[in-house]
């Protein structure tokens, strides 16, 4: 009876990780989750590594409770670069199934949950976005599924993290490695009630419908940050949708109708444009390759006590990090302040409030990671640093920290780290303490951290589960 009782009761405190950043605004953290602390994150182990038999440069997701053959799993879900997506047993690291799409390239997005916990929605090689069966991988059909997210294969990928909120389902688009035209950085919004859509396009903005390869006289201004579409949490802001994008042309300062080096707010239904915020350097950022939107924007909670309570911070290829009022974006210029990084930003922030309420944003490069406070005094805003460290490298571009219960965890070339949130100091590493198995290189591959489980996947193919003996 005790042992029912145990199990019962941690059945109860199971949690997911429904989208990539864990939740809308792309937080990075499980605020539920308190299964590993400082005290025990040193006991995680290896628990299974599987082969995926090809890169899935990604992040996974998770949902807690997917009835399998009546029993209920913990599954988690990851897309390939190939456009394949597998089901698998979170307990075990089986691969329970698999769902392949054909196409000419890659996709470097992650899959998002359905409110439902019974379905996901996944990106493909093939300009579809389609709803599959969480249990056995079975493509559902459903209003506006497969949904497509564009008509140029060829040049255009689904790049970055599917969302979830609101009521729809957001996928956004950019380019290859290479940029080769023509493509146009965009945000499909699809109504899960009825699958009605609506297309945001960076460049030739007017146009609201999927961009084809003659339709606009301008290409690039990718969205292909980790974070793509971030919903803002605040309730007063209504599900706003920001997305940030890369190199492209900008003239909304004239009069003209491209936002390329730009953060873009949109409704919840991303059939209007609310605002923008571009730096004034914008011709330079174009010029020399240096995308606003290596990143997305990030959301900070509301500030009370400030003159400018709801902010969001945007970095980019240029190592600078930026403070804006999201409540207003600016236009042109305005930032509240700028911060000199040590590098380009590749990797979503994540945002985290601890239990005395304070707020900090972690951000992840190639050797470092950096930890910010955000503090309010006589009613101004600003960012401080509080620490610094450099607990492993990789040859990508640097990964995206999350956080657990004042831990933050990033991946590394052959290690997984955890730091103490609020100093930095390494509690663990997966190189020290498994000897038989940690994981790989790491380009765009970030952990996920629930449930007392951490889960990555690495440039080997492999996906890697830790846990608690």
């Amino acid at each position: 009876m005790i042992h029912a009782l145990i199990a019962a009761v941690l059945a109860s405190t199971l949690s997911s990780w429904p989208v990539f950043g864990h939740d809308p605004a792309r937080s990075g953290v499980d605020v539920g989750d308190r299964t590993l602390a400082p005290a025990n994150v040193g006991l995680l182990r290896a628990r299974w590594q599987i082969s995926l038999g090809t890169v899935a440069d990604s992040a996974p997701i998770l949902l807690d409770r997917v009835v399998v053959a009546g029993v209920a799993r913990e599954m988690l879900f990851q897309t390939a670069k190939n456009g394949v997506t597998y089901g698998i047993d979170a307990a075990t690291g089986r691969i329970l199934w698999r769902f392949s799409t054909r196409g000419p390239n890659i996709t470097t997005a992650t899959p998002a949950a359905d409110p439902s916990g019974k379905a996901i929605y996944v990106p493909g090689v093939d300009g579809f976005v389609r709803k599959l069966d969480a249990a056995t991988g079975r493509e559902l059909r459903a209003p506006g599924f497969p949904a497509r997210v564009t008509l140029m294969t060829q040049t255009e990928k689904d790049a970055s993290g599917l969302n979830v909120a609101n009521g729809y389902l957001y996928a956004t688009t950019s380019g290859y490695d290479g940029d080769a035209p023509p493509y146009d950085g965009h945000v499909v919004s699809v109504r899960l009630s009825d699958g009605s859509t609506h297309v945001f396009n960076s460049l030739c903005s007017r146009d609201r419908s999927l961009p084809t390869p003659t339709s606009c006289n301008q290409s690039d201004s990718g969205i292909w940050s980790r974070a793509g579409a971030v919903v803002d949490p605040d309730p007063s802001m209504q599900g706003r949708v920001y997305a940030a994008t890369g190199n492209g042309d900008f003239n909304a300062n004239t009069g003209g109708h491209n936002y390329g080096d730009s953060v873009v707010s949109l409704t919840a239904d991303a059939g209007r444009l609310l605002g923008n915020y571009t730096p004034s350097n914008f011709d330079q950022l174009e010029a020399n390759d240096t995308d606003l939107g290596s990143t997305g924007p990030a959301m900070l909670p509301r500030q009370n006590g400030s003159s400018t309570p709801l902010l969001l911070v945007q970095g980019g290829k240029d190592s600078i990090f930026r403070l804006v009022n999201r409540a207003s974006l600016p236009g042109v210029g305005g930032e509240l302040q700028e911060l000199n990084l040590p590098g380009a930003l590749f990797s979503a922030p994540a945002v985290w409030t601890d239990a005395q309420k304070r707020d900090w944003i972690y951000l992840g490069f190639s050797n470092i990671v950096l930890a910010y406070r955000v503090v309010t005094q006589g009613g101004k805003t600003q960012l401080v640093l509080a620490w610094q460290k450099q607990p492993g490298s990789t040859s990508g571009e640097g990964t995206s920290p999350v956080v657990s219960n004042g831990m933050v965890f990033v991946a590394f070339d052959g290690a997984l780290v955890a730091l103490n949130a609020f100093n930095g100091r390494e509690l663990w590493s997966s190189a020290k303490s498994s000897a038989i198995h940690t994981i790989g290189p790491v380009h765009w591959e970030s952990p996920i951290v629930v449930n007392g489980h951490v889960y990555c996947s690495d440039e080997n193919g492999n996906l890697t589960a830790y846990g608690l003996p």
